[in-house]
């Protein structure tokens, strides 16, 4: 046991004596002790020896306790950091291998009659740019590979969607084959639990593009793939929203179908879709009234019977878990239809806002599932629904109390006015609504005090169908 003073109990006693010896009067003599050991002091200058070699060696052990310490912390440190055999350079993260691939992006020419011009992204193996050391060094790394020698499924699963949309004219046998069928159910099964873990409600931040109806153009896809994410989705700045009615009016619903979803699983935090009306089974299945351009005629057409009923399913249940609205730097409301009418007491902190993102992770709507609340149904039926009333219904249709009115879409659809509007703007704190559910020609059409916004997509190519925010 070491003291702060560096001496043990023998130590302790010693200095007892040596201050007795040192107090007398007498001149210094022997002392001698028989219990275990001796230890004899002749004169002043002996003692002083012994104590300052004690000294010594005690400085010396304590000096070399302190270094061992210092190493055992710094091989504790090292094996936290360093897993051994594991493949780890920091705690939690694989080690960054050294690939002899790059990435380059060139313009290509569309073989279609459109002969459109697009901008292709390719891994290749990098070339040598330097000494021929270099050169040997890329040869000897290895191939890059993923998942034991071949790229993820998930990412080959994308390349086959991205191959099919740039090109569709030469992807043919594809679009029409049982291997199309297979992607179209894995997206919807990988895309359902990205969306799970989203709110009924997602927020944002600005840039964000905003989205109209597609309704199974892929004519209007490829216009804001040339001309607004020309390179690609993941290297374009800011956000996309797309406001819902992906299917059935168009010949394409399982092209534009299948590219969202793909663009969904490769962007999760990027790429957001919002519901629509037509993402309910009442509707995209109404084969009677759309015919041949519903989408589930366009399923059943395209996979036969059995298979083409799977397809269909399977999207629906990927409908049910879209959200039903988007808010943008906390000012700008984006929703299919409008927005709902209150369920709950209109002062209560979150609002309409609260009651969306209180709707059941997984609605269907039209038709509602039995675990449905009926007062969320309403909501969630709102929002995909309603519209802004005309001048006309403002004056004779519109409830003055509540601002809200009968739609002329029947079938339980309301439509909102001025007081609807104001009341649901100054609650939430917004500025604005950007809405689409409705065609106009001129591309966006401006309502109710210049604060609601309809975007409408449609195929006179205008790139006014996109609104963008910078700040």
């Amino acid at each position: 046991m070491l003291t702060s003073t560096g001496l043990g109990p023998l130590g302790s006693t010693f200095n007892r004596r040596r201050a007795a010896a040192t107090n007398s009067n007498d001149p210094p003599a022997s002392i001698s002790s028989n219990h275990g050991g001796m230890v004899n002091v002749t004169d002043k200058g002996r003692s002083k020896s012994l104590l300052r070699e004690r000294d010594a060696k005690i400085a010396a052990l304590e000096k070399e306790v302190l270094s061992l310490r210092n190493q055992i912390s710094n091989l504790s440190a090292e094996h936290a950091i360093t897993h051994v055999g594991g493949g780890y350079h920091s705690r939690g993260k694989k080690a960054k291998h050294l690939t002899p691939y790059g990435n380059t992006v060139r313009v290509s020419v569309s073989k279609c009659s459109a002969k459109r011009r697009q901008l292709l992204a390719e891994r290749a193996r990098m070339g040598r740019n330097a000494s021929i050391s270099t050169q040997k060094v890329l040869n000897a790394l290895p191939d890059d590979h993923m998942d034991g020698g071949a790229k993820s499924s998930q990412q080959a699963l994308i390349d086959r969607i991205q191959d099919m949309f740039r090109s569709p004219h030469e992807h043919v046998g594809y679009l029409k084959s049982e291997q199309f069928a297979k992607d179209v159910l894995k997206l919807n099964k990988k895309v359902r639990a990205i969306l799970e873990d989203e709110p009924r409600c997602v927020f944002l931040q600005s840039p964000a593009y905003v989205f109209g109806d597609i309704h199974g153009n892929l004519e209007d896809l490829h216009f804001f793939s040339d001309n607004v994410w020309n390179l690609g989705m993941s290297l374009t700045a800011g956000n996309f929203v797309f406001l819902g009615d992906y299917v059935d009016r168009g010949m394409s619903c399982l092209e534009v179908v299948s590219y969202l979803l793909a663009m969904k699983l490769m962007l999760p935090h990027k790429v957001f879709l919002l519901r629509g009306n037509h993402e309910t089974r009442d509707v995209n299945g109404w084969e009677e009234h759309y015919g041949a351009r519903s989408y589930i005629a366009q399923c059943r057409e395209r996979f036969g019977e059995q298979i083409g009923y799977k397809v269909w399913e399977s999207t629906n249940q990927t409908f049910d878990r879209l959200p039903l609205a988007a808010v943008v730097d906390q000012d700008i409301f984006c929703v299919h239809g409008g927005i709902p009418r209150p369920i709950s007491d209109s002062s209560v902190e979150g609002g309409r806002i609260k009651d969306i993102l209180n709707v059941s992770k997984v609605a269907g709507i039209n038709p509602p599932y039995e675990h449905e609340d009926d007062n969320y149904q309403q909501v969630a039926s709102d929002c995909i629904w309603s519209d802004p009333a005309s001048e006309e219904q403002e004056q004779y249709s519109v409830d003055r109390r509540t601002g809200y009115g009968d739609s002329l879409r029947g079938g339980g659809a309301i439509c909102f006015g001025h007081k609807a509007v104001t009341n649901f703007l100054q609650q939430q704190g917004f500025s604005y609504i950007m809405r689409a559910h409705e065609a106009h020609a001129e591309g966006v059409a401006v309502s109710k005090g210049a604060r609601v916004f309809t975007v409408s997509t449609h195929q006179c190519h205008r790139l006014t169908h996109t609104l963008k925010r910078f700040f």
